[in-house]
């Protein structure tokens, strides 16, 4: 299933599925639950994670909270993955492919209503999304869906299209250098407040 139209194959009460007692999922990588509020990625939060371009994959920072989560009975969602996200995930053989789905709407705010289409069902432990365009407009609805259906949302932007203030509470931005890889929690102006090296 890879269209928009498969949103409507999803289950929410299919058996197995959680809706847990933690607010938060451990990272699994050294040093970031330090970096994260509460210690850990948000169970029905969104968060921002801004990468300097499309070739940039930072999905490997998810993968040990999606290997954990493929196995709770959930759906993992990928909203219009470039090539090198989608192939992180999808043959990482510690993920379950069976909870895996691959959804391809139209780029833009036609992926943005997906996801939060996809949040709102609550049957997605974790809806991960490349939307290509501004999400300053739907911030605000895109955390409520995610609070409904107690799921992880992470939004990968490109820094070109990061230049404006953001409405979503948790942001971080990837900075790539000759030593290897940052990762900074920057606020609603884009302006660091804390950071790691990875």
């Amino acid at each position: 299933m890879n269209s928009a139209s498969s949103l409507y194959h999803l289950n929410a009460s299919e058996p197995g599925t959680p809706r847990g007692n933690s607010r938060v999922l451990p990272s699994g990588i050294a040093g970031l639950d330090e970096l994260l509020p509460d210690s850990g990625w948000p169970r029905g939060g969104v968060v921002e994670m801004i990468v300097p371009d499309m070739l940039a994959d930072a999905t490997d920072l998810l993968l040990p909270a999606l290997r954990r989560l493929s196995r709770q009975g959930r759906t993992i969602a990928l909203v219009t993955p470039p090539f090198a996200a989608r192939a992180s995930v999808f043959t990482d053989a510690q993920i379950n492919a069976s909870h895996l789905l691959q959804v391809n709407p139209h780029p833009g705010r036609s992926a943005l209503w997906t996801v939060e289409s996809l949040l709102e069902t609550g049957a997605c432990s974790a809806v991960l999304a490349w939307p290509g365009c501004d999400t300053e407009l739907m911030g605000k609805r895109l955390h409520k869906a995610a609070e409904l259906g107690r799921s992880l949302c992470v939004l990968f932007r490109y820094e070109s299209l990061a230049r404006h203030r953001s409405g979503i509470g948790l942001r971080l931005r990837v900075e790539m250098n000759e030593a290897g890889r940052s990762l900074y929690r920057i606020n609603a102006a884009g302006e660091s407040v804390s950071g790691i090296e990875l």
